[in-house]
């Protein structure tokens, strides 16, 4: 099986006890059922300790709910009593593949890095060339692919040269990706993906209210991870944005855009998905003149990538929320 990673993948390497925001906190820890029924054969102090915290949420998910905000597991040194007692293959399959998110399309698979991840944000914000990826072949079997996926892996790769072609300012660049997204979504809305390699984009016409503050707004609505996030979204809707290096906010909207755009093929949703990443760069360069590129896109990440009613609240709202509608995206990007 064919399986393509960022250029920067195998450089990733855990901070572990090192870290200033471990994964360990503030997220609930799901446990796969081969995990949770190995645990509950453990042995002594930790056996009866692991059968103790393991639990089912409302969600009818095994898990082992947070202590203080914290994984029970999680020692005075930062590190996990289970990896460091029972090594790293007894811990779940959540905790092994963090911050690792990975997308299986049946004849390829794609793994991305949490740009949540401190260490894998580091790299992704360490380097101001374009962002590349890189693919190998693995011994897995091939399994057979949705036939939309003939039509949109050449058009995201358009996209993503689009998005790195450098001589272009990059908001002129992201109005283009998106007009480009919005012709696209009109053959896909009409069932024809075959016209998607010959589909051009409007010259765009940006007039009218732009994003923000409203968009800012929008996002305080949404369920919250920390609990200082709203403040920072209030204080962002009158502060001026971030002056972050355009090479970077390209980065950022490269790893967005190959990471989401290929999910249209499960339900064929590529505008919302496009929107999603020009809404990432333009809401973490808001942010960034308050706590920092690296935090802010850190901070977009937790609560949008890592929560999947906050990610679905906010593709439906590029639908159903005028003040984020295209228009209002391409008044933005024109201002």
């Amino acid at each position: 099986m064919l399986v393509r990673v960022p250029d920067y993948f195998d450089q990733f390497q855990c901070l572990a006890g090192a870290c200033p925001h471990t994964c360990c906190e503030k997220w609930e820890v799901v446990i796969d059922q081969e995990s949770a029924a190995f645990y509950r054969t453990v042995s002594g102090d930790l056996g009866d300790k692991l059968r103790s915290a393991l639990q089912v949420d409302g969600d009818g998910d095994v898990c082992f709910p947070l202590n203080g905000g914290r994984c029970p597991f999680l020692d005075e040194d930062n590190l996990c009593e289970i990896h460091r007692k029972l090594g790293e293959a007894a811990t779940s399959v959540t905790c092994r593949e963090h911050p690792r998110f990975t997308e299986d399309y049946g004849p390829f698979r794609e793994i991305t890095l949490s740009a949540s991840c401190p260490a894998a944000n580091a790299l992704l914000l360490g380097s101001k060339a374009p962002l590349t990826f890189r693919a190998f072949e693995t011994e897995e079997p091939e399994e057979d692919g949705d036939e939309w996926l003939t039509y949109l892996l050449p058009l995201r790769e358009r996209m993503l040269d689009l998005l790195r072609d450098r001589n272009r300012p990059l908001k002129s660049r992201l109005a283009s990706f998106l007009t480009l997204a919005l012709a696209a979504q009109d053959c896909l809305d009409d069932d024809c993906p075959e016209e998607l390699p010959e589909v051009e984009p409007d010259a765009p016409h940006p007039a009218g209210e732009g994003l923000f503050p409203g968009a800012l707004s929008f996002l305080g609505t949404l369920e919250v991870l920390d609990p200082d996030w709203p403040a920072l979204l209030k204080q962002a809707e009158t502060a001026e944005p971030g002056t972050a290096p355009e090479e970077l906010l390209e980065r950022i909207a490269v790893y967005f855009a190959f990471r989401y755009l290929l999910k249209a093929v499960n339900d064929g949703d590529l505008l919302g998905r496009a929107e999603l990443v020009v809404f990432a760069v333009l809401t973490v360069e808001r942010l960034a003149g308050l706590c920092g590129l690296a935090e802010a896109l850190r901070r977009f990440s937790c609560e949008i990538e890592h929560d999947d009613g906050n990610l679905e609240a906010l593709l439906e709202a590029f639908t159903a929320d005028d003040t984020l509608s295209p228009e209002r995206f391409l008044a933005e990007l024109g201002q």
